[in-house]
């Protein structure tokens, strides 16, 4: 398809906040802000996937979780709007930016459907670093679409995540590198980074004229829209959450939750350097694992817990040479 013909658009990473913070020195308080922003980034997607962990274990299907999300974090995402005079219906930037921005909207929201049917059969732990491994896909895809830089370095790390990417989904098992033994819902993980990877290259090519509101406000309509359509096509039965606070509790704060990941890590980013702040935004893996032992007694395999320790090492080393 033409829309995923090679780019040769000079589009530099995070180019809203380079192009705001030129000229700004950051203060070292700043720095605090932003990092505590970004910690707190990371607790509210833990807390999402835990959500989800809990709503499939209801008997929830990912599309109707999804569509909760959508729901929800529509209404989040139109309000912040409304609060900062920003129409993300007014489209200024005409369709070749447009089409970038239904892009993101779309592999986003099948990247995150694809981590919520891992979430429900793996554990949390597993399923997050796996997901997770999203930032080594969006550097090979940026290097390809649009010619940014992926290093010598940058190249080794990503063999080395790779194997660390092995002992999670086979632990020590030589069939690995063949991909023998690999559950499929280890896959769905993967492709899920990768539809995910798509999703924040989009946000690169459309530009630093797209809000960044806005991008939150289309995903939402996609994924409440779009998974309701599909759960009906497929027939499934609705499920409606149970009289009871906890349940509503659970619909509601996943979209909230994700709201906030995805609107703290904005802020996050404007107040401090990228680097840290995408490495403490990645803290959620080690959260997860965390919530994954203390309300799901699920303790991972040596191997596994080797492998995620690797994946994590590599993906802030990668974030540090940006």
């Amino acid at each position: 398809m033409a829309i995923f013909e090679r780019s040769r658009l000079t589009v530099p990473a995070l180019p809203s906040y380079n192009s705001i913070r030129q000229s700004v020195t950051i203060t070292g308080n700043e720095q605090r802000k932003g990092l505590g922003l970004a910690a707190l980034s990371a607790i509210a997607f833990a807390a999402m996937a835990l959500l989800v962990r809990i709503l499939a274990d209801s008997g929830f299907t990912p599309l109707q979780i999804m569509t909760w999300r959508g729901g929800v974090q529509a209404v989040c995402s139109l309000g912040a709007c409304a609060a900062l005079k920003v129409n993300p219906f007014k489209v200024h930037m005409g369709w070749e930016k447009f089409k970038w921005v239904a892009v993101r909207a779309v592999f986003g929201v099948i990247g995150h459907l694809l981590y919520y049917t891992a979430l429900a059969k793996l554990s949390m732990g597993v399923a997050t670093v796996l997901f997770f491994t999203n930032p080594i896909f969006t550097a090979i895809l940026a290097h390809w679409m649009l010619d940014e830089t992926f290093t010598k370095d940058q190249r080794w790390l990503m063999l080395i995540a790779l194997f660390g990417i092995g002992l999670v989904v086979v632990p020590l098992s030589p069939l690995t590198l063949l991909g023998i033994g690999i559950s499929k819902w280890s896959i769905c993980a993967l492709l899920g980074a990768v539809s995910v990877a798509l999703a924040y290259v989009s946000i690169r090519i459309a530009g630093p004229r797209v809000h960044p509101l806005v991008h939150v406000v289309y995903f939402s309509l996609v994924a409440g829209v779009g998974s309701a359509l599909l759960a009906w096509i497929q027939g499934e039965s609705w499920h409606m959450p149970n009289n009871t606070a906890a349940e509503w509790t659970a619909v509601l704060g996943i979209g909230m939750c994700a709201f906030l990941a995805q609107y703290l890590m904005g802020a996050g980013l404007l107040l401090a350097n990228a680097g840290p702040v995408v490495t403490m935004r990645n803290s959620n893996i080690v959260m997860s694992f965390i919530l994954d032992a203390v309300i799901y007694h699920t303790r991972p395999s040596a191997s596994s817990a080797i492998g995620a320790i690797i994946i994590t090492v590599c993906l802030f080393k990668m974030v540090q040479l940006l």
